[in-house]
């Protein structure tokens, strides 16, 4: 495996993810997962973690994004592991929520880590798992809007 190739490979399957998340392309997000795949979403606290497995499931599991206004994913830090026989990462994430309440517009953001598992899957790389860990949100009001 050429890690320089893979490397290049996976930052855009993550990138990928997150413009697929902003312009809710709930299929295509499907689409970056094998057919087994697993989305974990942990929120922390006293918050339950949801676990979906499949494309079907996931497709859905990205249908409470459409209650914002516009989103946006911003990736930055990603590390990766090849030892072993498959490839992990972890990437930052800082997710931006635009929506509305009666006081006029708010923001919230999410600051995430990914956890990934990648497998090569019909000549392309896909999330086996990706683990979506929230380390922190912060909700605030929006100072201006487009």
């Amino acid at each position: 495996m050429d890690q320089l190739e893979t490397r290049l490979a996976l930052r855009e399957l993550t990138e990928r993810y997150a413009s697929h998340a902003d312009r809710r392309r709930d299929a295509a997000i499907a689409e970056l997962f094998t057919a087994d795949g697993t989305l974990v979403i942990e929120w922390g606290g006293e918050q339950p973690t949801t676990t979906v497995r499949g494309r079907t499931q996931i497709e859905a599991a990205m249908r409470p994004l459409d209650r914002y206004r516009i989103t946006r994913h911003v990736i930055a830090n990603q590390l990766l592991d090849f030892s072993g026989d498959e490839v992990r990462g972890e990437t930052y994430c800082t997710a931006s929520h635009v929506y509305d309440d009666a006081d006029g517009s708010r923001v919230f953001v999410m600051h995430i880590r990914y956890d990934d598992t990648f497998a090569r899957d019909g000549g392309a790389w896909r999330f086996r798992q990706r683990r979506l860990i929230v380390d922190w949100t912060e909700d605030r009001r929006l100072r201006s809007t487009r």
